[in-house]
């Protein structure tokens, strides 16, 4: 045991559970110089153990739960060539100290709090002599700030420079063109403004993966200024993520003979133009291709028409653009390992070929918002089974939904809404996928709500079917939807009552809600098949949902036929954020907690037949921003609350000449407001007035029928009366004696 602690060099115990405990042990290792601990759930700061093993090379602490800030003590860590301490909760500057780790080689604190600038550090280790030994930087997702600063470009041993999501902004400076070595730059989700010219990427020759990508587009777009003639210096390159940035109007011709890209990311560029012609030598070594959201025009796509077969792309991605022609009929053979498919929001018409179903590795289909028309294939769809995502929305087609579309065996999303779809829902359906999305909106659908849509779909999240023929009623099976968090029937032909048991969609209880959301969770890196669902609001108003959907709650019944009271039970469901009942035939009252309904931002009650006052709940719903309760019998005085003072428009109250109060007419001026008020007390006492009568009629009955069904009970009770009788007599002619005794004595005196 003496010769193992004192020959031991390398240590690892990474991926186990150890916690820690032994970390007094390790200083009996004497001649450790490798320590890998990463994965074993440390939690607290660095311990002070590790802290005395000076002469580590190696050490590496990622993936725990250390604290507090990096010790500056690591700096007598003078052999350090590698420290990782990725995936921590650490915090704090990075110390200055680390400027002189001159042997160092990777260094990684990615996914941590660290803050402040890496200016100091950066240029400390620039210093060194001869030249900085580091290859691998990593310090992205983090909270970093400030500019890059040009001394970046002195570390020439650079491979790999990871900064992304971090909060650094400015300037990329051109020193960056000068990091010969780099293979890797990951410089994504940052605030960089200005421009990147030819000399930003003169001498990286070795340059495999560039990602200069944002969420989204920035105010001042990171433009890339290059000349068409330019000839691109990195020959290696094999991804690239430019997502956002501003490349176009023309598609970049320096992408030419990249013979080797894996990976092309250009979603939301500014290209105005057509896929070239040489792309087509691109096109065979692809695995991702991403356009998205430019106005590239032409046929879609050129290369699938040539004959090019890509056994290699598993996603392709044509979304927003300008492409017009049909979909190929051969797309099994040129792409036969293609995973994702979107060319929505084009001009593509034609038909769906049946040739789709023989992507037996599809797992995202997206043909929404283009010119499609005809009927779908039909016996095919079930064979597809890694296919999770469907859609098909705003398009031409028609027809029946063939029943093999509902038993494809992982199928979570199926929209197919805004089309001339028609006919009746499968009643019955032996094998279902795990569906979450069901929109078939804005169809011709007609015929019951089938029960397996309560029975056999626990975790539906999305149930949008309206604006079709639907009728019949909502059945208690229906309530078996748990996870349900949108249910939009609206304009339909349901009739019946609101069930009880809508107080059982849990999902929608939840004010907030910590599941992840299905929705967008599809997708290859950064770029997701994002679906979207149009939520109608009230009076036309309609908003398009995609990223903000896991966050919103939904139940819209309107233009139908229900009737009967609103049921209490509705009001738990604290998560909601739109309740639309209007143009039914409901009656009763508005139930009395309403203003638990802490997150509902649209409330339309209007063209019921609703009656009583206004509960003064209402006035405790601070997120309010659509209110209706025009055309119903609503009486007495408005509420007033801060909420509602928002809400200064009186027509989301016209049609009910009971009402008075801001906005509306003044109750002092109202001229049955008394009566009105009389009413409504009267309302309120009728309860009290008819319990009061029921037990004097009771109580009667039970001593009098009694009496008249018992004859010696009634004997008994007429012999106890003519005894009482006796006392109050007696008592009357001794009170008048005394009284006359009292009257002769004193006229005597």
């Amino acid at each position: 045991m003496t010769n193992f602690t004192t020959t031991l060099s390398v240590l690892d115990l990474s991926g186990n559970n150890f916690g820690g405990f032994f970390f007094k042990a390790i200083l009996n290792f004497t001649a450790l110089q490798s320590l890998d601990l990463s994965g074993t759930q440390i939690q607290g700061p660095i311990p002070k153990a590790i802290e005395q093993k000076t002469s580590l090379k190696t050490l590496r602490l990622g993936f725990n739960d250390l604290t507090g800030p990096i010790p500056d003590v690591l700096a007598n860590f003078t052999s350090l060539e590698c420290l990782g301490l990725e995936d921590n909760h650490l915090e704090g500057p990075i110390p200055l100290s680390f400027g002189a780790f001159c042997k160092l080689k990777k260094l990684s604190l990615s996914t941590n709090n660290i803050s402040g600038e890496i200016t100091e550090f950066v240029n400390g280790i620039s210093l060194c002599r001869p030249n900085s030994l580091l290859e691998i930087l990593d310090l992205g997702d983090t909270k970093l700030t400030g500019n890059l600063p040009c001394s970046i470009g002195n570390l020439k041993s650079l491979r790999r420079l990871y900064l992304y999501q971090t909060s650094m902004n400015g300037t990329i400076p051109k020193s960056l063109g000068q990091l010969s070595e780099l293979e890797f730059l990951d410089l994504s989700l940052n605030a960089w403004d200005g421009e990147l010219t030819e000399d930003h990427f003169a001498n990286l020759a070795n340059l495999r993966l560039l990602y200069i990508s944002f969420d989204e587009k920035p105010p001042k777009p990171l433009f890339f200024n290059l000349s068409s003639n330019w000839v691109c210096p990195f020959t290696k390159l094999s991804y690239l993520d430019l997502t956002n940035c501003q490349l176009g109007p023309l598609f970049p011709s320096w992408l030419r003979n990249r013979n080797r890209l894996r990976a092309i990311m250009l979603e939301n560029v500014g290209i105005s133009d057509k896929i070239p012609n040489w792309f087509r030598k691109i096109y065979p070594s692809l695995f991702v291709l991403d356009l998205s959201n430019n106005r590239i025009s032409g046929k879609v796509p050129l290369e699938l028409r040539n004959g090019l077969k890509s056994t290699e792309m598993r996603m392709l991605n044509l979304r927003g653009n300008l492409f017009s022609g049909t979909i190929p009929l051969n797309i099994n053979e040129t792409m036969p390992n293609l995973e994702f498919l979107t060319l929505s929001n084009n001009l593509i018409e034609g038909s769906i070929p049946s040739s789709i179903c023989n992507l037996k590795w599809l797992r995202a289909l997206s043909l929404s918002s283009n010119n499609l028309s005809g009927e779908l294939p039909q016996e095919c769809w079930k064979d597809l089974e890694s296919l999770e995502i469907i859609d098909l929305s705003n398009n031409h087609l028609s027809g029946k939904v063939p029943i093999s579309i509902w038993s494809a065996p992982q199928l979570s999303i199926l929209s197919l809404s805004k089309n001339g779809f028609s006919g009746n829902l499968p009643p019955n359906l032996k094998t279902l996928g795990p569906l979450r999305v069901i929109d078939l909106g804005e169809n011709s659908f007609s015929g019951n709500m089938p029960m397996w849509m309560g029975k056999r779909l626990p975790q539906l999240e999305i149930l949008r079917l309206r604006s079709n023929s639907f009728s019949g009623f909502i059945h208690e099976h229906h309530c078996l939807l748990h996870s349900l968090r949108i249910l939009d029937l609206a304009h339909n032909g349901l009739s019946g009552t609101i069930p009880h048991c809508f107080g059982n969609f849990s999902g929608m209880a939840t004010v907030d809600p910590t599941y992840p959301f299905f929705i967008s969770s599809l997708g290859v890196g950064n770029h997701e098949f994002v679906d979207q669902v149009n939520v109608w609001i009230t009076r036309g108003i309609e908003l398009e949902y995609n990223a903000t959907l896991r966050f919103m709650e939904s139940i819209d019944l309107s233009h139908n036929a229900f009737s009967g009271e609103i049921p209490t039970e509705i009001t738990g469901l604290l998560g909601l954020s739109i309740l639309n009942l209007s143009m039914n035939q409901l009656t009763g009252r508005i139930p009395e907690k309403i203003g638990s309904m802490q997150r509902l931002e649209v409330l339309d009650l209007s063209r019921n037949q609703l009656s009583g006052s206004i509960p003064p709940s209402i006035s405790a719903l601070n997120s309010l921003n659509h209110l209706n309760l025009s055309n119903n019998n609503l009486s007495g005085r408005i509420p007033s609350g801060n909420q509602l003072q928002t809400l200064p428009d009186p027509s989301i109250y016209a049609g009910n000449p009971g009402l008075c109060g801001a906005p509306v007419k003044d109750c002092a001026t109202h001229p049955d407001i008394q009566g009105l008020n009389h009413e409504e007390d009267k309302e309120d006492w009728l309860p009290f007035f008819i319990s009061m009568s029921i037990g004097f009629v009771v109580g009667f009955w039970s001593v009098c029928g009694s009496l008249l069904l018992n004859k010696s009970w009634r004997y008994a009770f007429f012999r106890f009366i003519d005894d009482m009788t006796i006392i109050p007599v007696c008592m009357v002619v001794k009170a008048r004696s005394f009284r006359l005794g009292r009257n002769h004595n004193a006229q005597d005196a």
